[in-house]
């Protein structure tokens, strides 16, 4: 800050806090993967992954350290999913090492990442046991500020992946499936030519990238996932009709290449309320609510008074109003998109007593349009007259 000299005559400039700090979004696309690395070191521990290159030398690569240590010959589900989420646009994830990979190990490296609180995404590469599963949603609802990706099982009868099909997890608005594997390349010494994965990595990466290009409202769909080759399964636009009606996500094969068809989080098509049916508005909701509760912080043990009510709805409404600029809110005004109100109902004299102060808001999101409806017919007339 510059020197006031009170004494000087001129123009002096002094720095002041005008009114609460702004709201700043948080980070959506860190991802959190659990699974067995092709080298058995910082095992049972959340490490965090800058780069591809990175995680090559921490777990694939000789220890210089270590005299006759070897390079890693064969890739783990865990190396293909964490080089696949790089490959296709992450730039941060925390990866855990477990040994050996079994379900019950699985479920306590999932429970390391429940206290890092920048995870945004949780996958468990190359696992399709029922508790694990059930780890990932329990965890992902829990804390109410991730999503997770479950891995599909090889290649299956669709039906046991509808409602009720031993393949399929339970419904959860805090988690989506991708259906079927995908084909990629060698990677190391021993791996096969090619060979069918978990496509849960590459999935990851298609979030982070989506997000950096668009912003997490944007569905992470119709998006090609680099390094696939092809699918495990070629399914039927029928196929589609019976899996997307009950949250079942296809990987599809068109002339661009592998891309994600399909955006819906894991509920059956009977579901009670399918207001979180689609990934990006579970993610947006996810990334405003912890956006809020981390920039409200500073209204904390304030005077619970009608000042600080303005001041929070000033700090509360330049965030939404940034988020409803970037698309992600419906409606040609703010007034349209969004609204921030303290119900009196919630906020009576007793409630202030007890040290509450309930803020209530409202969003009209933009859903994606699934569902594009051409009509066409033959006119018998000149178009303008028709």
């Amino acid at each position: 800050m510059p020197t006031i000299y009170e004494n000087t005559p001129g123009v002096q400039i002094k720095e002041v806090r005008l009114g609460p700090p702004p709201i700043a979004g948080v980070g959506t696309s860190t991802a959190g993967f659990v699974g067995a690395a092709p080298k058995k070191r910082f095992l049972s521990e959340a490490r965090l992954i800058t780069s591809a290159d990175q995680f090559t030398a921490t777990y694939i690569a000789a220890d210089p350290a270590v005299a006759g240590d070897k390079d890693a010959d064969t890739s783990t589900p865990l190396s293909r999913a964490v080089l696949g989420f790089f490959a296709n646009g992450g730039s941060l994830c925390y990866v855990v090492n477990v040994d050996p990979s079994t379900p019950a190990d699985i479920v306590n490296g999932i429970k390391l990442l429940e206290v890092i609180d920048e995870v945004a995404i949780i996958a468990a590469p190359g696992q399709t046991d029922a508790t694990v599963y059930q780890e990932l949603e329990d965890q992902a609802f829990r804390t109410g500020d991730r999503f997770a990706i479950l891995d599909p099982p090889a290649k299956v009868d669709i039906a046991k992946l509808t409602k009720g099909g031993s393949s399929r997890p339970a419904d959860s608005i805090y988690s989506a499936l991708y259906y079927p594997r995908i084909l990629v390349g060698k990677n190391l010494e021993k791996d096969p030519a090619t060979e069918f994965i978990t496509p849960t990595g590459h999935i990851a990466g298609v979030y982070a990238r989506t997000d950096a290009a668009r912003g997490v409202h944007k569905a992470p769909a119709n998006e090609k996932i680099l390094g696939a080759l092809g699918v495990e399964h070629m399914l039927t636009d029928s196929d589609q009709n019976a899996l997307n009606a009950d949250g079942v996500n296809l990987l599809r094969v068109f002339s661009e290449g592998t891309v994600i068809w399909g955006a819906r989080t894991l509920l059956a098509n009977d579901a009670a309320d399918r207001t979180y049916m689609y990934v990006n508005i579970r993610r947006l909701v996810n990334y405003i609510e912890e956006s809020l509760q981390e920039g409200l912080r500073w209204a904390v043990f304030e005077p619970n008074n009608l000042p600080l009510r303005q001041q929070i709805t000033r700090s509360v409404r330049g965030f939404l109003d940034g988020v409803w600029r970037d698309g992600a809110l419906f409606g040609a005004t703010a007034e349209e998109a969004y609204y921030v109100r303290f119900p009196e109902m919630f906020n009576r004299d007793e409630d202030r007593a007890l040290g509450k102060l309930t803020i209530e808001i409202g969003l009209r999101v933009s859903y994606p349009a699934e569902f594009i409806i051409v009509r066409i017919g033959l006119i018998l007339q000149s178009a303008t007259a028709a």
